[in-house]
């Protein structure tokens, strides 16, 4: 089953399942580093030599390796295990999510080209996209993730991109993604998937016909809480130019970032699988409450088309949302009534976490605009983590009971 290759002598492509590549992809010891985890190489630029500088004359700078800024040994270590668990041919790490959803969009949409962008999608990914493609002439046009019809319908004449998210950010909607490929392909376009709710345990879009996939590595990849990251995969062709804007914007990340990186990917497999159980778990204790207006999750699919669409993800995941009676000022009071489970920011990580995304991640949208993208009031997101799940069915129902 091993297939031999130029990292530590082994193609980590091939022959191997999920958790292995997780733990020994990128890197392996061998006669020229023999430790047995990822060095961090600190240094800012490197020994130049004539390949370095036929390298450069050529147009590759980051493979010449002269300066920081454009590659490192720790960040190519990380990038190849990341490549590996997407199934990618590469894969290029940034300082965070933003930064590379910006350098995918300024390498792949050329001035005065539309972007299709779905309805429902995490409310950074919409103002940037909102505040970057104006300056470039370019119009942004909202479709419906779960309809590839829709999608048709919507097209703008020479759109380059389609943006998608794999999961809805915060409705947990599943996107059709075989469906936007293929109207993606047929208009001449790219499809582009946030994968950051599905992981690459959970779903690889690349495999379903999306062009390139990007994560924020903050959340389930890094899985600590503890470090900022971005990272796009793809086929070379359409990675380098991505790769290209990162060096010359400066989105590059330090090194130590990437080893913190490597570390949590080798438990992604672990912790997502605990993860995605608990989530199962709450969302049926969730259903029976009777202050829950709704609980959306994939693993409670709520119609037909759902359920197909439910069938290109590999695992539910631990994101959830759900509705509560009283809109969002009880979504409020029920937040902060939470005595084990964190209210914050962010997602993914090990312990569970708790948002009001009117109030935070979507709170530029007024109520219309969130009506519109599926965010009914009362509506609370919860990144569930790998706690014992009894301790966090308790803790809800203590704050279902506080805030009612």
């Amino acid at each position: 089953m091993q297939q031999h290759g130029a990292n530590g002598g082994i193609d980590w492509q091939l022959g191997f399942g999920f958790s292995t590549r997780c733990v020994h992809g990128g890197h392996r010891p061998g006669p020229s580093s023999k430790g047995v985890c990822l060095p961090i190489e600190r240094s800012a630029t490197f020994l130049l030599d004539e390949t370095a500088y036929e390298l450069r004359a050529a147009g590759r700078y980051e493979e010449a390796r002269v300066y920081a800024r454009e590659s490192g040994p720790t960040l190519e270590a990380v990038e190849r295990k990341l490549a590996a668990l997407e199934g990618s041919e590469r894969a290029c790490l940034f300082a965070s999510g933003q930064g590379a959803l910006a350098a995918l969009v300024l390498a792949h949409v050329p001035p005065g080209a539309p972007v299709m962008l779905q309805r429902t999608v995490y409310g950074g990914t919409q103002a940037l996209l909102q505040h970057l493609l104006p300056r470039q002439g370019s119009d942004l046009v909202r479709f419906d993730g779960r309809d590839a019809a829709d999608l048709e319908r919507q097209w703008a004449s020479g759109a380059a991109l389609v943006v998608a998210e794999s999961l809805a950010n915060p409705t947990l909607e599943v996107a059709d993604l075989v469906g936007l490929a293929s109207v993606a392909r047929a208009n001449g376009a790219r499809l582009a998937v946030d994968a950051t709710f599905a992981t690459p345990l959970g779903q690889r879009p690349l495999e379903l016909g999306a062009d390139l996939v990007w994560h924020s590595a903050t959340k389930a990849l890094g899985g600590h809480s503890d470090l900022i990251a971005g990272v796009v995969a793809g086929p070379a062709p359409l990675l380098d130019p991505v790769r290209r804007w990162r060096t010359e914007a400066g989105s590059t990340p330090d090194p130590q970032m990437a080893w913190l990186l490597d570390r949590g990917l080798k438990t992604l497999a672990l912790r997502v699988r605990a993860m995605s159980a608990n989530a199962v778990q709450l969302a049926r204790y969730l259903g029976a409450q009777p202050d829950v207006v709704a609980v959306l999750h994939p693993s409670l699919p709520r119609d037909d088309g759902e359920r197909r669409r439910a069938a290109q993800l590999q695992l539910p995941g631990g994101m959830l949302s759900f509705v509560l009676r009283g809109g969002d000022a009880r979504a409020t009071r029920f937040a902060s009534e939470l005595r084990l489970i964190v209210e914050a920011a962010s997602l993914g990580g090990v312990e569970s976490l708790v948002s009001v995304p009117a109030r935070m991640s979507h709170v530029g949208l007024d109520a219309a605009q969130r009506l519109a993208a599926g965010i009914a009031p009362g509506l609370v997101r919860l990144s569930v983590g790998i706690e014992d799940a009894a301790d966090l069915e308790a803790d809800l129902f203590g704050a279902l009971t506080r805030s009612a």
